[in-house]
């Protein structure tokens, strides 16, 4: 019988950390439960404990497993559902997918367990949220990068959020650890004296998140504009087919056309599916004479290939500007290039994905103007990086996001997406104007919160006002790079602390 206890004990607890990294994208939108990423990541420490770091390795790695299979499901969905592969290979490739992400968290436990397991104080106050953070920062840039499901995303709706401001997301997700690794010390520190310490840090640093929330860190560069998102609902099935184009491109010049009144009309990722030397002497004209007759600006997302160059590249276009392009720097993996070459080459056997084959954009690019003021653009995935809320500021007056969520379909992915498009408008301190095919197409104030949103799935012109805006949050003027420091830091401190050899 003991034999039997001994063997089955271990897969509870692996199973028990399966489902505690399962509740944590419940933190995340959709569901909107914040509290429960406190919950989730006291249950990994509380697991963690008694291990060796070679079992913790392996129950950080079920953690993992639970974490991003419930997080990035939906990766299958959109490379079998419109990327056309067998279901086989789409679940294989999203489960490879995932199998390294859960690596990340894997190295995590072991480190925790390896160098921090003596010392309660540097264990859960010191080194369990820099840790952390710093390998979501690895995260952030390995491999071209993959932020998705970083903490701080889903305290978007708390107290902490006042600190976006100043230190970012990632120094939110800091703040989260930090916040669960009080509440351990709490429970294992030794000295009483210490344990109330952490207990009042814990409470000033949510208190002042209440306090920074309520600050503004810009203020108005003009009079409001008037803006018009659209939102098309073209399928994804039909949306490239060439018979299909003209009637495409009519009913976003129709959508345009009823916008009387507005100062700047945005259209959605690749909204023209054609190539901008296609459309220069067809489309373009149109619109041109549109935008000029009604004194408005029409930005719109489609592919362009410089004359005498073989790549090509996903844009957004000014079109009373024939010469300005934003040119996507951030492409995603398998849907907009193919890593690894020449190996990944063999996917494009199965996939069947438009333009599966883009360039990058230069790292430095001039801003566009819409309505009389210059703002930053991102391209769908760009959003989810940090960087876009530095690039291009404080010069502009507003953000721009376009996207074709179509991809992700009816899962949690768009609610997902559309979360850290809010949090780049929170550190930015700049309102957000967020056009996509499907949606999640939204008006955000600088503060991150919603001002209007479209309905998903539904052919819709999402209209309203926007103030533009000056000036700089002090996460803009540096307050990034001071948290990067400040996490090296950290972890130097943590690592001439840990344990020593018995």
């Amino acid at each position: 019988m003991e034999v039997g206890v001994g063997i089955f004990r271990p897969i509870k607890l692996h199973l028990l950390a399966l489902l505690a990294g399962a509740l944590l994208p419940l933190a995340f939108a959709p569901y909107e439960l914040p509290f429960v990423a406190l919950v989730s990541l006291a249950l990994l420490l509380f697991l963690l404990r008694s291990l060796t770091p070679k079992q913790a390795a392996l129950m950080g790695y079920s953690f993992g497993w639970g974490y991003f299979g419930h997080g990035v499901y939906w990766v299958y969905f959109s490379i079998h559902h419109f990327g056309h592969a067998p279901l086989w290979l789409a679940v294989i490739i999203m489960l490879g997918m995932v199998a390294i992400l859960a690596l990340y968290i894997a190295l995590f436990a072991y480190l925790m367990n390896r160098f921090f397991k003596q010392n309660c104080a540097i264990r859960y106050l010191l080194a369990f949220p820099s840790l952390w953070v710093g390998l979501e920062v690895l995260r952030g840039v390995l491999f071209t990068g993959f932020p998705w499901l970083s903490l701080g995303f889903s305290q978007l709706d708390t107290w902490l959020s006042g600190w976006a401001a100043i230190v970012g997301v990632l120094g939110v997700s800091w703040f989260v650890v930090l916040s669960v690794g009080v509440v351990l010390y709490c429970f294992y520190g030794v000295k009483i004296s210490y344990r109330v310490l952490s207990a009042v840090l814990l409470f000033v640093v949510w208190l002042a998140g209440f306090y920074l929330s309520e600050l503004s860190w810009t203020k108005p560069a003009g009079e409001p504009i008037k803006v018009a998102l659209l939102q098309g609902n073209i399928p994804q099935e039909i949306k490239w087919l060439r018979s299909f184009r003209q009637i495409n491109n009519g009913i976003y010049l129709d959508m345009t056309r009823q916008q009387v009144g507005a100062d700047l009309v945005i259209w959605p990722e690749t909204a023209v599916p054609a190539f901008f030397h296609h459309a220069e002497h067809s489309l373009m004209p149109v619109l041109t004479r549109e935008a000029n007759d009604r004194q408005m600006d029409i930005i719109l997302g489609l592919p362009v290939m410089p004359e005498g160059n073989s790549d090509y590249f996903n844009s957004l276009h000014s079109v009373r500007y024939p010469k300005d392009f934003y040119l996507k720097r951030h492409l995603v993996p398998l849907g907009e290039y193919m890593p690894l070459k020449p190996f990944s080459t063999i996917l494009l056997r199965f996939l069947n994905i438009p333009l599966s084959d883009f360039s990058a954009g230069p790292k430095e690019q001039r801003l566009l103007t819409g309505a009389g003021y210059p703002f930053a653009s991102s391209i769908c995935y760009e959003d989810v990086f940090q960087q876009t809320s530095i690039d291009g500021l404080p010069e502009a007056a507003y953000l721009v996001n376009v996207s074709n969520d179509t991809w992700f379909g009816d899962t949690i992915a768009p609610y997902q997406h559309f979360q850290m498009a809010r949090m780049r408008a929170l550190e930015s301190g700049r309102y957000l104007l967020r056009s996509t095919n499907t949606g999640l197409t939204a008006i955000v104030d600088p503060l991150g919160q919603i001002v209007k949103q479209a309905p998903m799935f539904k052919r819709f012109a999402l209209t309203g006002e926007i103030t533009p805006l000056k000036g700089a949050t002090p996460f803009v003027q540096g307050g990034w790079w001071w948290f990067l420091l400040f996490i090296a830091l950290s972890l130097s401190i943590s690592f001439l602390k840990r344990d020593k050899k018995q």
